[in-house]
Formats: structure tokens, sequence, C-alpha cells
């Protein structure tokens, strides 16, 4: 017959339930006796899980990810405290989100949320602090008014632009400083931009339309007038000085695009509130206690 031994998980505490048989007996005589033997999580005739073990696995395997998690969820939570966001705004978005799934009892809510990817009530909340926290700082995400993208649908489907791409913050704005004394762009776009396909250009990019270019990056440059210079623009490549030289009207009707320009809209706005979410983590004193997980949250050691 197999033995089994069930684990129940509470915050700071582990209590093993079953049968006691033998060997459990031994363990709690070795511990009276004085000896110091790891505790077992699991026994099979294969050889025994401990406690330990479980645990060294668990954080080899999920540990980098788990502590992120958990450092990100204090500071969102702390934030919520700054904002003034409580329980009853938590329950309200609950009660919300159950109004509109047309569901009334809990227990079907929260099995709908499972099929989601909400593992429990206490994650379900996690996440609506976060939201309501991202609410305060961009606005709501999935929400765009029919003003909003009618002045997106003006500014055109397509713009013509170039910049100059560069590594560093300080160059970036060196080179903003010389185009604004009036050095020529397609001649520092030459000499100093990071972009290989478009330097020996000028900097020339062509014309491109929304959903073609990273978040930050488009959102600068249809927000440019023709013949407006950007400040140094942030994304993943790099920091850009863009330049609008020409601005493409849409030939289709503003209602056949509006759902294009939503997609596009919101897509900016994501991205925003993932920075805002950097910025949160920037701004706020981290110290790692163990050199093991340092490298998360790019501690600086005197």
């Amino acid at each position: 017959m197999i033995k089994r031994t069930v684990l129940f998980i509470f915050t700071g505490f582990v209590m093993l339930t079953g049968c006691t048989n033998d060997s459990e007996a031994n363990n709690l005589a070795n511990s009276d006796n004085g000896e110091t033997n790891e505790q077992i999580i699991v026994e099979t005739d294969a050889g025994d899980v401990t406690e330990e073990e479980f645990i060294q696995t668990l954080k080899h395997k999920y540990g980098d990810q788990v502590l992120t998690e958990l450092v990100q969820q204090k500071v969102i939570e702390a934030e919520a405290e700054n904002l003034g966001i409580n329980e009853e705004d938590v329950q309200n978005e609950i009660d919300s989100l159950m109004e509109n799934m047309g569901v009334s009892n809990e227990e079907q809510f929260y099995e709908m949320m499972q099929m989601q990817g909400v593992a429990d009530e206490e994650e379900l909340r996690e996440r609506i602090v976060n939201h309501l926290v991202m609410q305060h700082r961009v606005g709501h995400v999935g929400e765009v008014s029919d003003e909003e993208l009618q002045e997106e649908f003006e500014k055109g489907e397509e713009v013509e632009a170039r910049h100059i791409l560069v590594s560093d913050a300080e160059t970036a704005e060196e080179l903003h400083n010389r185009l604004n004394e009036g050095d020529n762009f397609a001649d520092l776009a030459e000499e100093y931009s990071e972009d290989p396909g478009s330097r020996d250009e000028g900097g020339s990019l062509g014309s491109f339309r929304r959903g073609t270019m990273t978040p930050p990056f488009e959102e600068a440059a249809f927000n440019l007038e023709i013949g407006e210079l950007s400040d140094p623009v942030e994304s993943q490549f790099g920091f850009h000085i863009i330049e609008v030289t020409d601005r493409i009207p849409f030939e289709d009707d503003f209602d056949e695009v509006k759902e294009q320009l939503r997609a596009a809209f919101t897509e900016r706005k994501l991205h925003r509130m993932n920075k805002e979410q950097e910025e949160l983590m920037d701004n706020i004193n981290i110290e790692v206690h163990s050199e093991e997980y340092e490298h998360l949250f790019n501690t600086e050691t005197e």
C-alpha cells in the first residue's frame, strides 16, 4: 500500500496531516531527543522529499520571478495607499465585473475567473489594485472617446519622418541642442545615428502607418507638426530625435477606420502604463539582503 501525506501550506506555517506511521513517529522521537532531521513532506519507496529540498527547488526554478512579483506588488500596494485606494474601491470593481459578466453567484464568478487565468480571489484583488493605480496614473486603458479618435484621425493615416538614433541620453540631448542651433539634420544623422537602415539616407524612414513603429516612437511622431523636432524619445532601441517631414491624410472615412485607430491608441496607452510601472520601481529604495537576488533590482553596491 502506498502511504500518502497531505501538505497544507499557510502563511509562515507548514502543517502535515494524515495517519501517523512508524517513520513519522521516529522523526518525532528523534526531534525530542535533540537530533535535527529535515522535515519529510513526501515519502515514497523510491526516496523521500524533504521540505528543504522542496523549497530549494522552487527557489531555483521560480525564485527570480516570484520575488520580483512580490516586490512589485508591495510597491503597487504602497502607491495604492498613497492614492487613497481602499477595500471599498476594490469591491466595487469586483461587483462591476460580476454585473458585466451577468453573474450573481461568487462561486460561479471565481470559476469563470480561473478559466481566464486568475487563480483565486487574492490574485484578482491584487490585479484590481494594480489596475486602479494605473488608472490614476494614465487613465482608463480600454476607454477611448470618439473625440480622441477623431483627433487621431485628423493627424493622418501616415507620417513621413526621419530620425537620429543614439544609445545614450547625453548624446541625444547634445544633438538635439545642435539641431536647434541650426546644424543640418541629415549630416548629423549620417555621422551619429546608430540605425543602419536610415543612417545613409540622412535618417529618412519614409512614411509609415500606426502600429508599425515601437509605441513611444509612434506616439511622438504622430503628435509632431510637419517640420517640428521632437525632444529625445526613449524606446527599447535607444534615444530618438524625430522630425516629421510630411503627413498623409486618410483616404477612408472616419467610421471605416475608427476601430483601427482605437487599437493603436490602446496599444500606446498600454505602453505608457508599463513605463509608469517601471517608474514606480525606479523611484523606490530597494535594499537586497541576498547576493543571489541583487541582479533582479539593479542594486548598486558602494
